[in-house]
């Protein structure tokens, strides 16, 4: 399994799509979308919460396509995340935001946020269609 580098920026998202497309263009259009949008979700969370949109920061990630699932693991070494604020509630949306994590949960088949005193492991999966 190859480790890939993205710049925790804010064109992030493009660049994971960008990645994506050239990785793993034999999947459908709709996996491929879903993937994009989930997983771009999750990394501009990272971003603007874990980072703060500081520079000099990158993510390192890993695509790993199983028999029938999509699994992507993001490696990060911000402050570790705390899950417990939000992982197993119910957000409302706001004009503030709050759609990314409905995003998230609605598109994999199940999403995960490991904190560590050395950052944040987060895991998509995705069942492929």
């Amino acid at each position: 399994m190859q480790i890939h580098h993205l710049k925790a920026d804010k064109f992030i998202q493009s660049s994971f799509r960008d990645l994506l497309m050239r990785e793993c263009s034999t999947l459908s259009e709709d996996n491929l979308f879903n993937i994009a949008l989930a997983t771009g979700e999750a990394l501009q969370n990272i971003v603007r919460y874990g980072y703060l949109f500081e520079d000099a920061h990158e993510v390192r990630l890993s695509l790993e396509c199983l028999d029938k699932v999509f699994v992507v693991k993001v490696m990060d070494d911000a402050p570790p995340c705390p899950v417990e604020k939000f992982m197993h509630r119910t957000l409302t949306p706001t004009e503030y935001g709050g759609m990314g994590l409905t995003i998230i949960r609605k598109l994999t088949h199940t999403f995960d946020i490991l904190p560590s005193s050395q950052g944040n492991v987060t895991i998509l999966v995705f069942e492929l269609h």
